[in-house]
C-alpha cells in the first residue's frame, strides 16, 4: 500500500524509481533460476547423449534387446550375451580390432570376451540365410521370365535363356538368341548356252549347268560370334535334314551351289558344306553346332527335300574375326 501512495504522491520520480526496482527484481529471478538448473546445462550435446547411452546400456532390459533392423555386418556375441555388430574383425594376440557398424570406427576388445562357438554358428546361420534369400530372389526372376512359357516345351539353352514356344529356327550369338530366324528364297538358274543348243539340235543329252543363288551380296542377318548354334522346333515334330553351306559373292548374288548335269542326267554339286553336329535336347527340338570356328562371310542353312535343296533357306552372315574362343 505505501509502494502505491508513493506512486500517487511522487509522480515525477515515481517512474524512474519503479522502473530501476522492476529491473533489480528480474536480475534477481534470472539468477535463482540459473542456480536451480542442472550443471549439465552448459554441457556438450555429445556429452549428455553418451551419459544416457551408458545408463541405457547399463540395464538389463536393454542388454537383452535385438534392434528389429540390424545393420549389415557380423555379430561378434559377447559372453555376457550381448554383441556387437562388426562390418569386419581381425584377431591380434589377445585382442579383437574390429569395425563397428553402429559407431563407424575402429574398436578392440580382449578376445577372452568374444564367445567365439556362438560367434562362428552366428556366421554359418548368416551364410545360410544369405544364400537362401539369393536362391529365392533367383527363382523370382526365373518365374518371372518363364510366365509365359509352355513348361512342357521349355528349354533352358543358357541360364536364365529359354527357347520360345513357337515353330521355327533360331540361332544364339553368344547370349544373344534371335527369334525365328527369316527365310529367303534362293533362285535355281539354268546355263542359257546349254539350254539354247539342246533346242536346237533336239538332243537331252548335252550337259547342262545351273546354279544355286540368292538375290544381293549381303545377309541381313549378322553374327558376331565364330561358333553359333542353332535350334529348330518344326511344326510337325519331324527330324529336318539341314546342311550348313558357305555362299560366295558373284556378280551381285550369293552362290550357294553350282550343279553339272552330266550326259547320263547324273548332277555333280560344288557347295561348300561345313561340318555340323546335330543333337535333340528334348522331343520336338533339334539343336546344331558346329565342328569348327566360322571364318568371316556369308553362310546359308539349307533343308534337304526329296528334290534335293529346298528353295526356301535361312541365310547369315559371320562378321567377327576368327579368334580364339575362351
Amino acid at each position: 500500500m505505501g509502494f502505491y501512495l508513493h506512486r500517487r504522491t511522487c509522480a515525477g520520480s515515481g517512474s524512474v524509481t519503479n522502473f530501476m526496482k522492476f529491473r533489480a527484481q528480474t536480475v534477481s529471478l534470472f539468477a535463482a533460476l540459473l542456480a536451480v538448473l542442472p550443471n549439465s546445462w552448459g554441457a556438450p550435446a555429445h556429452t549428455i547423449l553418451a551419459a544416457q547411452q551408458g545408463a541405457d546400456s547399463k540395464s538389463p532390459a536393454a542388454q537383452a534387446q535385438i534392434p528389429v533392423a540390424l545393420p549389415k555386418g557380423k555379430k561378434l556375441i559377447l559372453t555376457d550375451g550381448t554383441f556387437q555388430m562388426a562390418r569386419e574383425y581381425t584377431v591380434e594376440g589377445e585382442r579383437v580390432r574390429y569395425w563397428s557398424v553402429e559407431r563407424s570406427q575402429w574398436e578392440e576388445i580382449p578376445t577372452n570376451l568374444v564367445d567365439w562357438d556362438a560367434t562362428h554358428k552366428a556366421e554359418t546361420q548368416q551364410a545360410a540365410q544369405d544364400a537362401e534369400l539369393k536362391a529365392k530372389i533367383h527363382a523370382s526372376q526365373r518365374a518371372l521370365l518363364t510366365k509365359e512359357i509352355d513348361v512342357d516345351r521349355s528349354l533352358e539353352i543358357k541360364p536364365s535363356l529359354f527357347l520360345p514356344d513357337e515353330v521355327g529356327l533360331y540361332a544364339l550369338d553368344r547370349n544373344n538368341l534371335i527369334r525365328n530366324m527369316k527365310q529367303s528364297e534362293a533362285v535355281l538358274k539354268t546355263s542359257t548356252g546349254r539350254q539354247v543348243e539342246k533346242i536346237i539340235s533336239g538332243v537331252s543329252l548335252i550337259p547342262g549347268k545351273q546354279t544355286m543363288e540368292i538375290p544381293g551380296e549381303h545377309a541381313a542377318m549378322r553374327l558376331n560370334t565364330a561358333e553359333p548354334e542353332f535350334f529348330m522346333r518344326p511344326a510337325d515334330q519331324r527330324e529336318p535334314r539341314f546342311r550348313l553351306l558357305r555362299a560366295q559373292i558373284k556378280g551381285g548374288h550369293r552362290l550357294i551351289d553350282s550343279i553339272s548335269i552330266r550326259f547320263t542326267g547324273e548332277e555333280k554339286h560344288n557347295a561348300t558344306d561345313i561340318e555340323i553336329q546335330t543333337w535333340t535336347p528334348v522331343t520336338g527340338v533339334f539343336r546344331y553346332t558346329v565342328d569348327q570356328r566360322l571364318e568371316p562371310g556369308e553362310y546359308v542353312f539349307v533343308e534337304m527335300t526329296a528334290d534335293g535343296i529346298s528353295g526356301y533357306v535361312w541365310d547369315f552372315a559371320i562378321d567377327l574375326p576368327a579368334t580364339k574362343s575362351k
